[in-house]
């Protein structure tokens, strides 16, 4: 168990890599390439279901399949997006991780919606709510704030039909949740999408401190700082 759970933690290691050397300086090629060998990897493996390394590797390859699909929706590949985030979730399940599952139903819930299936979109997200909501931790608390993120954005966006004082209260609550643990992108977020929601109602005073609170925000976003993860 613990070679292989030193090669899963390695190739852990290399994707997060990718992460900050590629993805996040929009250098999507090399980063998307670096994913899928990192997938070749962790599937050549060849670690089953009786092994004690099985959940770690699946939480991985979970990861590992998410970086690859939000490459491809900025890539505008929706629907290769969409095909890897059905096995996304099916890995995530097999994880056996409960945040893992949960920010992979967000994830793909988000591509189906982006896609015109909004329906089914919506209902991985409130899957990923309920999750998070079983949890005090700090990554379910985190993920719940980052789930009315979501659905502030979704329809500050015209993808879900929802009234301005509804987003108005989305916001809200992610605030409520991601400030005080100081989660600086996440509230960003928060007051860019409220102060959108006041601009629709014609309140432009209470949208103009939200945009000066998200610009007080964004500088204390340290370098590489994800929010959400």
């Amino acid at each position: 168990m613990a070679e292989s759970s030193e090669k899963v933690k390695e190739i852990e290691n290399q994707i997060e890599s990718a992460l900050w050397d590629f993805e996040l300086h929009d250098e999507l090629d090399q980063a998307l390439e670096v994913y899928r060998a990192a997938e070749a990897k962790l599937e050549g493996l060849g670690i089953t279901a009786e092994n004690p390394a099985y959940g770690e590797q699946q939480r991985v390859l979970s990861y590992c399949l998410m970086r690859q699909g939000n490459i491809l929706r900025q890539m505008e590949k929706p629907e290769e997006a969409l095909v890897l985030g059905e096995r996304e979730i099916a890995a995530a399940r097999n994880s056996g991780d409960e945040i893992t599952l949960a920010r992979s139903l967000m994830s793909s819930g988000t591509n189906f919606i982006v896609s015109g299936e909004i329906s089914k979109g919506l209902g991985l997200i409130e899957e990923a709510r309920r999750l998070f909501e079983r949890g005090d931790s700090y990554d379910h608390q985190q993920g719940l704030g980052w789930y009315w993120i979501l659905q502030a954005d979704l329809a500050n966006a015209g993808l879900v039909k929802t009234e301005p004082a509804e987003v108005i209260e989305f916001a809200t609550r992610a605030l409520e949740l991601l400030e005080p643990m100081e989660n600086w992108p996440g509230v960003a977020r928060a007051y860019a999408a409220r102060a959108n929601a006041y601009e629709r109602l014609g309140d432009g005073e209470k949208a103009v401190k939200d945009r000066q609170d998200q610009k007080i925000s964004e500088s204390k976003i340290e370098p590489g700082e994800k929010g959400a993860g």
